[in-house]
């Protein structure tokens, strides 16, 4: 995806941890990568030799990135985050004047960027939203005065991204939308995405069970006729969590088949009784699709769960198959 993404035009890539830089920079990409939570004491060595800039999240890393970048006698370009109303990672507006004053006694630091992260960013009217970009917009004049001028700002995520043009400055982040997936109801009003991730597994038995049996642990379902059951080889520890249990569904030769019974460490039952002719070997998709014949809101929704969630699960332990088209 990233390089796709990379000859799409991206600025860059924002990431989370080095092993991801790692894999970024062993594919040959040279972009820019902002390591946009944070970083351990320990990462700065690699931070470095990776060529990556982080975000700081508070004094005590500005202040570990100063006394690096002091020791090593390199110039490090950083981006800073501030906290503006979710409570999460970001430096406090009141401890600013202490950053202020750390950037001007270490002038080998860059602030090349200001950011921050938006709460609700699918509710941009709400008074959550409006506060934060208020205050966030304040504080981007206050560092103009300061003589503080990045090059960079962001606060949008995909939902901010598509509802909220206020909210994209000159950088945005998006995440979910990346795997053409819906942030928020109101967001399909306005684009139209297409799922670029399709999880797919191949049945493994087909089986017969009669009127009253149990059908896996507990048993969580009773057969209330007799059923042809799909075994597929995919549970939980790919993923495929066990709240989908009765609530699942997969697509199966142009028809939904709903999950039956408990979902096993390694097995999901599909019932199948609808269709002629099921057997081993035939491919289910439990994810996406040509279509979005399973789409990741709707299965997300039924496990409790939101999007973002069953897409970083899925698929972890699945080889994966890369196309384009």
């Amino acid at each position: 995806m990233a390089k796709v993404l990379a000859s799409e035009g991206v600025y860059g890539f924002g990431l989370s941890d080095l092993e991801e830089v790692q894999r970024i920079r062993e594919a040959g990409l040279a972009l820019p990568v902002i390591l946009l939570s944070g970083f351990e004491p320990s990462w700065l060595p690699e931070i470095l030799r990776l060529r990556v800039i982080p975000a700081v999240i508070d004094l005590y890393q500005l202040r570990l990135l100063a006394e690096f970048s002091k020791r090593q006698g390199k110039r490090i370009a950083f981006h800073l985050k501030i906290d503006t109303g979710m409570n999460r990672m970001g430096i406090s507006v009141n401890r600013l004047e202490e950053v202020y004053q750390l950037l001007a006694d270490n002038p080998q630091l860059e602030l090349a960027g200001v950011m921050s992260h938006l709460a609700a960013g699918e509710h941009p009217r709400s008074l959550l939203s409006r506060r934060q970009k208020t205050l966030f917009s304040y504080i981007l004049k206050k560092m103009e005065q300061e003589g503080l001028k990045p090059r960079f700002i962001h606060l949008a995520n995909s939902a901010a991204a598509i509802l909220d043009p206020k909210a994209r400055y000159n950088l945005i982040r998006p995440g979910l939308a990346l795997y053409g997936a819906y942030p928020s109801p109101e967001t399909r009003k306005r684009v139209r995405l297409r799922p670029v991730m399709t999880y797919k597994a191949r049945i493994l038995s087909v089986k017969e069970v009669a009127k009253g049996e149990g059908i896996g642990y507990g048993p969580l379902y009773r057969a209330s006729k007799p059923m042809k059951l799909a075994l597929v080889p995919v549970g939980y520890d790919d993923g495929y969590l066990r709240a989908l249990s009765n609530r699942g569904f997969g697509w199966l030769k142009g028809e939904r088949v709903p999950v039956v019974g408990a979902i096993s460490m390694r097995c999901t039952a599909f019932d199948v009784s609808a269709l002629p002719k099921v057997s081993p070997g035939d491919e289910i998709i439990l994810l996406g699709g040509k279509e979005g014949e399973v789409p990741v809101e709707e299965l997300a929704s039924r496990a409790g769960l939101i999007s973002y969630e069953l897409l970083c699960l899925l698929g972890r332990r699945a080889p994966k198959i890369y196309l384009r088209s």
